[in-house]
Parts: C-alpha cells; sequence; structure tokens
C-alpha cells in the first residue's frame, strides 16, 4: 500500500477517499493529513468517525469537530489473509490508541504482514495510502505506519 497525497498520484488516476468525513487529504508535501472526529464540549467524550451527538450527555449541539493528532501507539493486530475482490491480501490490520486517548481500527502499512515486524506498544503515525484502485480511480484511506526511531 502505498502512501499519497492529492498531488503525487504517479497512475494519473484521481484519489477518492474511501468515505467522506473521515480524513484530510493532503493536497501538498507541506499539508498534513488529519483524522476529522467530534469532542463534546460538556463532558470531553472524543468520537471517531465524528458524530452528532454525544452518547454520554445525549443532548444536541455539544459535539465540535477536532483534529486528532495521528500519532499513537498499537493496541493489539492481527494479520488478514483473506480479503474483499479488489483487495490486497495479506494486511495487517491493527488497533491504535491515539496521543488523545482513543481507539481506532486501521489498516498498517509500511510493515511487512507478518507478526515479527510488529509489535504491542510500538508508535505508529498517520498516513494515507492506497487500499484499492479501479479503472479510473484510486481509493484511499487513513491507515497508520511504524514510526523510525533513529
Amino acid at each position: 500500500m502505498k502512501n499519497l497525497s492529492a498531488n503525487d498520484s504517479e497512475s494519473g488516476k484521481s484519489k477518492i477517499p474511501v468515505a467522506e468525513g473521515l480524513f484530510h487529504l493532503p493536497s501538498s508535501a507541506e499539508d498534513k493529513p488529519y483524522l476529522i472526529a467530534a469532542k463534546c464540549t460538556q463532558c470531553g467524550y472524543i468520537s471517531f468517525p465524528k458524530i452528532p451527538v454525544c452518547p454520554h450527555c445525549a443532548v444536541q449541539d455539544t459535539m465540535e469537530e477536532i483534529h486528532l493528532s495521528g500519532r499513537g501507539k498499537i493496541d493489539s493486530f492481527t494479520i488478514v489473509w483473506s480479503t474483499l475482490p479488489g483487495f490486497e491480501a495479506p494486511s495487517v490490520q491493527s488497533l491504535i490508541k491515539l496521543e488523545e486517548g482513543i481507539t481506532i481500527w486501521s489498516l498498517m502499512t509500511g510493515c511487512e504482514a507478518s507478526e515479527e515486524a510488529l509489535e504491542i506498544g510500538m508508535d505508529v503515525e498517520l498516513v494515507i495510502g492506497k487500499v484499492k484502485e479501479d479503472q479510473d480511480h484510486q481509493i484511499v484511506s487513513y491507515q497508520f505506519k511504524p514510526v523510525k526511531n533513529v
């Protein structure tokens, strides 16, 4: 899975988000991706993806859009050997504990699809990458990759 920004498609195909409102697709090298979430102004509950009503307060108009840092640690992961048609296999799927304290599901990239390539607690960062391709488009989504510690 290749990491992408909005302007660097090698194939010339247009990039389409897997779903609207999940993440920001960078338009330049200086522009960074981020996840789009919501935070309750009353209790601080954070939801990704964003939702219109806080499930804890159950009060209208308390959820405001926030941008998540895109940094976290692997909480759990698995190697998936079977996929839907058009998707790559094997793939690494993980639960990521973000710096903001919430845990989200994500595909992993930038690593081998093996048990030895990752470890629980490993630092990861957000990237936007291709998950599927058709004749005219690259379908892109948020993914996380291991942070290379130097």
